[in-house]
């Protein structure tokens, strides 16, 4: 069984012979390990780690993005982010107060990629799942683009107050999306299995706004992207943090396939609670804790984990395992290594 079979088993309720491995991890995390194994490449590391995902976006082409004096960088969108954790630093659209200034924004366009060069990448990864995500910050999204193009105050104020604003924002952002997602996918037809839509609705304690605001306002557009994504006849992976499980029937009813990370840590995140009641309808991915066990753990620790996830999320299939979030340089190389080491040995009692 090779990793696109064992993915494909598993999103099909299939226990396959071992639990799918995914990696996620900011790129300083990727090379301190690739070192530490003194492996040649990123290819290889993967290799190592038995990990059955490979992610595959068109090349940006457009126009040159703007470096500045203190190293932040200017995304496509116009947002200033620092050098460090890609976060915002300028929010271009903080001070927009009507439906014109949004309107005369310079939107990006998906022309400003190359979409050909995507079947060579595709062809690159036939034995591995292939999912079609760019980085965290350009993932489709609604909500969370309009945070980085307003800043947070301003968008949770606009959602309640002046939602007609972040109607037209949603509206650019999506049209974007859409447009970008239909020549992905029309260019690999048949050659990936997984779309990645990231939208972080929840906090650590609660969702970011009322389950009524979220669905009038951001679900429309989410299932936008998951119609189209269907009409391939390809999954959609839904990364979405927080304390969420209030809208995950409302995620199922919208379209979504198979839901990342299971921010464990938040409220009312349990993964066995999860799984007994949403797993007829939901695959997962993610699940292993970095607020405190890949992070301040002991390997041993770690391994305990995996064992207890595994089996709470595994059975009939449906589970992917991964980090809650992007490993960061804070996270111990032993922890990383026990992580992958333990979903290798564990065995799948039927």
């Amino acid at each position: 069984m090779d990793s696109r079979e064992r993915v494909l088993y598993v999103l099909n309720h299939r226990e396959a012979d071992r639990v799918p491995c995914d990696f996620w991890a900011v790129p300083k995390v990727a090379e301190e390990l690739r070192q530490h194994l003194q492996l040649p490449s990123l290819a290889a590391l993967l290799d190592y780690l038995n990990i059955d995902l490979r992610y595959v976006f068109p090349r940006y082409t457009g126009p040159a993005l703007r470096t500045f004096s203190d190293g932040s960088r200017e995304d496509i969108w116009g947002i200033r982010r620092d050098p460090k954790y890609n976060e915002v630093s300028y929010a271009p659209l903080s001070q927009a107060e009507s439906v014109k200034e949004i309107e005369k924004f310079s939107w990006p366009d998906p022309d400003w990629y190359d979409y050909s060069g995507l079947v060579s990448a595709v062809s690159d990864y036939q034995r591995w799942a292939v999912v079609v995500s760019a980085e965290r910050t350009n993932r489709p999204s609604v909500l969370h683009q309009g945070i980085y193009l307003c800043g947070m105050e301003k968008l949770m104020i606009d959602l309640v107050l002046r939602p007609v604003l972040v109607e037209a924002i949603f509206e650019h952002v999506s049209h974007f999306y859409l447009e970008v997602l239909r020549r992905v996918l029309t260019s690999v037809s048949g050659q990936v299995d997984m779309v990645l839509v990231g939208d972080d609705l929840g906090t650590q304690e609660s969702l970011l706004a009322s389950p009524e605001i979220l669905s009038r306002l951001g679900l429309p557009y989410l299932k936008k992207y998951f119609s189209l994504v269907h009409r391939f006849g390809v999954k959609v992976m839904f990364h979405c943090c927080g304390a969420i499980r209030p809208m995950i029937p409302n995620l199922i009813e919208a379209g979504v396939d198979v839901l990342n990370p299971i921010q464990v840590r938040a409220a009312g995140m349990n993964p066995a609670e999860l799984k007994k009641e949403f797993g007829r309808y939901l695959c997962f991915h993610g699940g292993i804790d970095i607020q405190q066990t890949l992070s301040f753990g002991t390997p041993e620790d770690v391994r305990r984990e995996v064992t207890e996830r595994i089996t709470q999320l595994g059975s009939q299939g449906g589970y992917i395992l991964c980090s809650t979030h992007n490993l960061q340089l804070s996270t111990p190389l032993e922890n990383i290594l026990a992580m992958y080491e333990a979903a290798r040995s564990f065995v799948i009692r039927r």
